[in-house]
Parts: structure tokens; sequence; C-alpha cells
């Protein structure tokens, strides 16, 4: 049996909006980012590539230790402070005018963004969902795609009409307000907070056998798993190395 009022869709919606600012505003920002720059200082193009790359790097430091971060911060402060922070990083990209401080700009924004990119989708995910964890993934992540195609036009569009500066300030308000909605208002709610389970099935009590616990995986010496990494990664260094380049010789 299924719970008629099960939170989980509540987390799957918000939780594709939250994918919707995050990969419109860090993920297919920055190569509008990077023309931006250009046209206001006249860099090269190899120096605000240069940004680029700090800014995805930089946001690799704050994947791997998310869980971490969320154990001692928990999950809606940390999605929070990230929008915070990817919000004063895109302003520092608009207003830079030495390239340390368009560097330090990229690392900002390369923090906040993955607070609301892939890691931070699956993590606000799966404790809702066991079986249905795929479809629900999804969905959440359909707002990737979402955010890539509002975003990048509406970006153009703000920075050509009023500037990047106050195209910056309004996104990352406008972000920020709505991430801290979703994460004090969806997101700090877990299954056993509402007296739920997961998938929105009704518990029932049945004589099962104790869990026995087993050894964790040690993925760094996991075969499968180092090759299935491998092969993801080079093709999000292609999709990446493409994206970044690609509004730069289009437009």
């Amino acid at each position: 049996m299924h719970q008629s009022s099960f939170f989980g869709r509540k987390v799957v919606a918000a939780t594709f909006l939250m994918a919707v600012f995050g990969w419109g505003i860090g993920f297919y920002g920055p190569p509008i980012f990077m023309y931006a720059v250009i046209h206001r200082t006249g860099w090269s193009t190899a120096l605000c590539s240069a940004a680029v790359t700090v800014h995805f790097l930089a946001g690799t430091l704050v994947v791997v230790n998310l869980p971490v971060l969320y154990k001692r911060y928990g999950l809606p402060w940390i999605t929070v402070s990230g929008a915070a922070t990817l919000a004063v990083g895109v302003y520092g990209w608009s207003i830079a005018n030495q390239p340390w401080q368009l560097f330090i700009a990229a690392a900002l924004s390369g923090f906040g963004w993955v607070t609301m990119g892939a890691a931070a989708v699956n993590a606000t995910i799966s404790p809702w969902f066991v079986s249905k964890r795929p479809g629900a993934l999804a969905m959440a992540y359909n707002g990737a795609s979402i955010g890539g195609v509002v975003f990048s036009s509406g970006w153009v569009y703000l920075i050509d009409r009023f500037g990047f500066s106050l195209a910056a300030v309004v996104v990352g308000v406008l972000s920020t307000g709505v991430i801290a909605l979703l994460a004090f208002g969806v997101f700090r709610f877990r299954p056993e907070h509402l007296g739920q389970q997961p998938d929105g099935i009704l518990q029932i009590t049945t004589d099962l056998p104790p869990f026995q616990d087993t050894a964790p995986l040690t993925l760094r010496s996991n075969r499968p798993f180092l090759t299935l990494a491998a092969a993801m990664s080079l093709g999000l260094f292609a999709q990446i190395g493409l994206i970044s380049q690609l509004f730069l010789l289009l437009y």
C-alpha cells in the first residue's frame, strides 16, 4: 500500500527546481560569463578559459567532501550556503578588473554550484526513494536540461539588456531566495520526521531477520567502478570543453 500524501513527491519537484538553478547558473553559465568578461576587459580567450577550468576544478573539492559537510552542518544549510557562494562568485566574474580577481570569483562559483549539482540531487532524493529511485532521479535531473534551456538564453538577454553586474545581482538574489525556501521548507525533512517510509509505502510489521552489517565497499580499489568513473570523466571533459567554447564561437 502507498501513502496518498507522500512527501517524497514534493522533494522531487523541489529538487527539480534546485537543479534548474544549479545547472542553469553553475554549468551553463560560465561559457556566457567568459564571453562577457572578454568583451568587457579584452583579456585573452586562454586566460578566461583557464578561469572556467578553475570553476569546475574547484567544484570537485567540495563534491568529494559533501557527505562530511552534510553530516556536520546539514543538507539545508550547505545547500543555501552554496547558493549564496555561487551568487557571490558570479558577481565577482562581473566586476573582476584583474586576472587574480577573476580566478577567485571562479573558485567561489565552483565551490557553490556543486551543492546544487548531481551529487546534491542524489543526496536529496535518496532518503525518500529506494525501488523507485531511478525514476525519481530521472525526473529531478530533468531540471538540469531545463536550466540549460532557460538560463542560457536568459543570461544572454539579461547581460545584453542590463549589464553583467546587475544581471548577476538579480539572478543571485533570486536563486538564493528560492533555494532557501526549498531547503528549509522541503529539504530539511526526512521520511522518519514525518512518519513515512521510502517510496511512500505504508509500513507493514513482519518478522524479518535482523539486518547484517557488511563491510563497506572500497571504491578506490574497485575495478568496475574505476573504469566506469574514467569513462564518465572523459565524456564530461569533452562535454564541458565543448560547451565552454561553443557560445564564444557562435556569438
